[in-house]
C-alpha cells in the first residue's frame, strides 16, 4: 500500500513538473510570438517597375504613437480638417465641428485652445497656417473668411472675398480650404468650389486675382462629340472646367505646393507650374489602377528642406514620397480599422523627419518615424542636394543593403557618378536605375571621351573607309558599260538564287520595271523570295532585341524569337491570302505564287533600314533619336510604298483600284482576325463545358 502511495506520489510530481515546463514554455511562446506580431505592420511598402507593377520593398515609416482629444484631456476630436507644424515645432490642429484650434506644444501637450476672438466665435475652422512672424490664419468656412490673428491670439484683419470690378467670375459662398502665406507677405487661399486656381490676397487682406488654375484635359471622345453637338447638347454635357485645389504648402524656397484631386503643380511667383517630371512614372499617386477600383485622390502634400514632398491619398490612406526630380521613393500607409492604418485621412506636415497624419473619422493623429530604410533615403538625397556625392553614395550603397532591386538607388549612384564626372560607371548604374534622360547625358560625356581619346585612329578608319569607295567609284566608271540580257536558263543553282537575291536592290528604287521582270522577265524566284521574307523578319527581330538602350523600352528577356517570327510570317501569308480572295473577284492577273513573290520582295527595305539603324542606335543620345526614329519610318514607308507598286503591277490595276483593293485587304484581315479570336473563345468555351459534364458525371459515378 505504501509502496503505491509512493508511486502515486512520482507520478504527481513528475506531472506537475512537466505541466510547469508546459506552461513557462506556453509564456515564452506568446510572449515571442506577440512581440513578433507587434513588430509587423499592417501595411506594405512598394514602388513601381518600368512596366507598372508594384514591387514589394521594405517598410520606410512605421506609426510610433496615435493622439486624440481624450488622450489631451480636451475632449473628442470631431471632424477635424487640417493641421500645421509651425517653425517652433508646435502643433495646431482645426478641429472643426468643434469649432475650435488646438494649439500643442513642441512635447504635444496643450498650449492653448482658441475657440473665438474678441467676443467673436468660430464657426466651422476648416483650415489653420502660422506664418514666419507668429501670425495665425484660420480658414473659418461657417462664418466665410478668413482671419489673421497675431501670436496671443488678438484680432489682426478679417479677409473674406468681395467681387472685384471687371472680374466674370464670382464665388457664392467663400469657403477657404487651405492657406499658405510667402515670404513677400501674399496670402494664398484653396477655397472650395472654386476652380480658376487659388485666391491671391495682399498683406492688407485685398483680393488680387486668380492663380495657377490647374489646366483643363477633356478626352478625345469629349473634344469629337463638342466639335460636331449642337448648342442644346452641348449646354447639357458637362462643362470642361479646372478642377479645384484641395492643398497648398510652402517648401524652404516660398515656392508653392498644391494638390487636386490627382495632380502636383509647383508654381512660381507668377503662378507658373515649375514641378520636375523626369520620373519614370507621373505624379499621380498609384498607377495602372484596376478597373472597379478608385483612382488616387490627392488631398494633402507637405515638403521638407530638401526637396522631399510626401503626398497623401485620402483614397487608399497611402502617402507617397518624391524627390525634387519626380521620382517615387516609396508609399506606405493602408486603410483599416488598426495602428498605421486610416478610415478618412485628410491631412499631414511634417516635423524634420516625422509625419504626422491626420484622420477626419477616427479624430485622431498617427504619428509615423522613419526605419532606418527610410533614414537612408533622406541621408542620400539630403547629401545629394547638399553636393556632397561621396557621402551619397555610401548612403545608396546602404539602401541596397535592405533592397538590392530598387531602381532609385542605382538612379541614385549614377547621378552622384555623374556629378563626379566617372561616366562609364554612371552610366551602368542610371541604367539599372532605368533613368534614361541621365543616361544619355552620361553617354554623351563618355562617348565624347572615347573620340577624344580614339581620334586619330578614327581619322585613319574614316579616311581608308573614304578612299576604298572612291577608287572601286574611278574602277567602275572606267569599264565600258555593257547591257546585258538576262537569260535563266544560263543561271541555275545557287547563281540563280544570288542573282535574284541582287535584284532586289532594282526592285527596291525601281519597283515598277522591277515587278514587272519579276513576273515577266523571271528575274525572281521563290527560295529567293523566303530568304527575303525569313530575313525581313529576323530583322525586325533583331530591331526589338538589340535597339539601343535608349530607345527600347520593352523588356528584351521576354521576347521570343521563335513567336515572333511566327507572328511576321502569319500575317505575311494573311496578306497574300486575303489579296489573292479579292483580287479573284476584281480581275486581278496575278497568282497567288505571284503575290507572295512581290510581296516578299518589297520587305526589302525592312533588311536595308532595320539593321544598319539598330546598330546606329546604340551610339546616339536621346537629343540624336530624331534620326533613328526617322529612318525607322522611311523603313515602314518605303516598304508601304513598295507593297503598293507590287499589288499594283502584280495585277494591272489603275493606282486608285490599287489603292481601293489594299484598303479592302485591311479590312479583310481583320474580319478573319475577329472570326479566328470568336472561333477560339466558342472552342474553348466547348472544351470547358465538355470538361465540366464530364467531371460531374464522373463525379456522381
Amino acid at each position: 500500500m505504501s509502496m503505491r502511495n509512493g508511486m502515486s506520489s512520482v507520478i504527481v510530481t513528475a506531472a506537475s513538473a512537466c505541466m510547469s515546463v508546459f506552461v513557462i514554455f506556453s509564456v515564452f511562446f506568446l510572449l515571442f510570438t506577440t512581440q513578433a506580431y507587434a513588430g509587423d505592420q499592417p501595411y506594405v511598402s512598394y514602388i513601381f517597375d518600368q512596366w507598372g507593377n508594384a514591387v514589394p520593398t521594405p517598410i520606410p515609416y512605421v506609426p510610433v504613437r496615435v493622439i486624440t482629444g481624450q488622450d489631451l484631456g480636451i475632449g473628442p476630436f470631431n471632424g477635424p480638417q487640417d493641421l500645421f507644424i509651425a517653425s517652433d515645432g508646435s502643433l495646431y490642429i482645426a478641429d472643426s465641428k468643434n469649432n475650435r484650434i488646438v494649439h500643442l506644444s513642441r512635447d504635444l501637450t496643450v498650449n492653448r485652445v482658441i475657440t473665438g476672438f474678441d467676443s467673436q466665435s468660430l464657426n466651422n475652422p476648416i483650415a489653420v497656417f502660422v506664418d514666419r512672424n507668429g501670425s495665425l490664419f484660420i480658414g473659418d468656412a461657417g462664418n466665410y473668411r478668413v482671419v489673421q490673428l497675431d501670436s496671443n491670439g488678438n484680432l489682426v484683419r478679417s479677409i473674406t472675398y468681395t467681387k472685384p470690378e471687371g472680374v466674370a467670375v464670382d464665388i457664392v459662398e467663400f469657403l477657404p480650404g487651405r492657406i499658405v502665406v510667402d515670404p513677400a507677405g501674399r496670402i494664398f487661399v484653396a477655397a472650395r468650389n472654386v476652380f480658376e486656381g487659388l485666391l491671391e490676397f495682399d498683406g492688407d487682406g485685398e483680393f488680387q486675382g486668380f492663380v495657377g488654375a490647374p489646366p483643363v484635359q477633356p478626352s478625345l471622345y469629349d473634344l469629337f462629340w463638342n466639335r460636331f453637338a449642337t448648342k442644346e447638347q452641348r449646354e447639357r454635357r458637362a462643362l470642361f472646367i479646372p478642377i479645384e485645389y484641395t492643398s497648398v504648402t510652402l517648401d524652404s524656397r516660398g515656392f508653392i505646393y498644391a494638390v487636386a484631386k490627382d495632380q502636383v503643380r509647383r508654381l512660381n511667383p507668377t503662378g507658373l507650374d515649375v514641378l520636375v517630371r523626369e520620373g519614370m512614372w507621373p505624379i499621380v499617386g498609384d498607377i495602372n489602377v484596376p478597373s472597379g477600383v478608385g483612382a488616387s485622390f490627392l488631398t494633402d502634400i507637405t515638403v521638407d528642406d530638401y526637396g522631399i514632398y510626401h503626398v497623401l491619398d485620402s483614397v487608399r490612406g497611402r502617402v507617397f514620397a518624391y524627390d525634387d526630380m519626380g521620382n517615387l521613393l516609396y508609399v506606405f500607409g493602408t486603410s483599416g480599422p488598426y495602428q498605421g492604418g486610416f478610415s478618412r485621412a485628410r491631412a499631414l506636415d511634417g516635423d524634420g523627419e516625422r509625419l504626422f497624419v491626420l484622420d477626419e473619422q477616427r479624430g485622431q493623429i498617427t504619428i509615423f518615424e522613419p526605419t532606418e530604410y527610410g533614414k537612408l533615403i533622406h541621408e542620400a538625397n539630403k547629401q545629394y542636394m547638399l553636393g556632397n556625392f561621396e557621402e551619397s553614395t555610401a548612403a545608396w550603397y546602404g539602401v541596397l543593403k535592405y533592397n538590392n532591386h530598387l531602381p532609385l538607388a542605382y538612379n541614385g549612384l549614377g547621378m552622384a557618378y555623374l556629378r563626379q564626372r566617372d561616366y562609364k560607371t554612371a552610366m551602368e548604374y542610371l541604367r539599372l536605375g532605368n533613368n534614361r534622360t541621365q543616361y544619355s547625358k552620361a553617354f554623351a560625356k563618355y562617348r565624347k571621351e572615347i573620340i577624344e581619346r580614339n581620334f586619330l585612329w578614327i581619322m585613319i578608319a574614316v579616311v581608308a573607309a573614304v578612299t576604298a569607295v572612291v577608287v572601286w567609284y574611278i574602277r567602275k566608271s572606267r569599264q565600258p558599260e555593257e547591257r546585258k540580257i538576262f537569260d535563266s536558263s544560263k543561271v541555275q543553282g545557287w547563281r540563280r538564287i544570288t542573282s535574284a537575291l541582287k535584284y532586289s536592290l532594282h526592285v527596291a528604287v525601281n519597283p515598277v520595271d522591277g515587278f514587272w521582270d519579276l513576273r515577266y522577265e523571271d528575274r525572281g524566284n521563290m527560295p529567293a523570295a523566303m530568304i527575303i521574307l525569313l530575313g525581313a523578319s529576323l530583322s525586325m527581330v533583331f530591331l526589338k532585341q538589340y535597339t539601343g538602350y535608349l530607345f527600347n523600352p520593352r523588356d528584351v528577356s521576354r521576347i521570343n524569337v521563335f513567336s515572333e517570327v511566327t507572328a511576321t510570317l502569319a500575317t505575311f501569308f494573311l496578306w497574300c491570302a486575303i489579296n489573292w480572295a479579292l483580287t479573284t473577284l476584281m480581275d486581278g492577273k496575278g497568282s497567288f505564287s505571284d503575290i507572295v513573290m512581290a510581296t516578299a520582295y518589297a520587305l526589302t527595305p525592312l533588311i536595308l533600314i532595320y539593321v544598319p539603324i539598330t546598330i546606329l542606335s546604340n551610339l546616339l543620345t536621346l537629343e540624336e533619336g530624331s534620326y533613328y526614329y526617322f529612318f525607322q519610318g522611311l523603313g515602314v514607308l518605303w516598304c508601304g510604298i513598295l507593297v503598293f507598286f507590287a499589288t499594283m503591277v502584280t495585277h494591272h490595276y489603275t493606282p486608285a483600284k490599287t489603292a481601293g483593293t489594299c484598303v479592302l485587304v485591311v479590312v479583310g484581315m481583320g474580319v478573319v482576325v475577329f472570326l479566328g479570336l470568336l472561333f477560339l473563345n466558342m472552342v474553348s468555351m466547348l472544351t470547358e463545358y465538355v470538361t465540366t459534364v464530364y467531371r460531374e458525371v464522373v463525379f456522381r459515378l
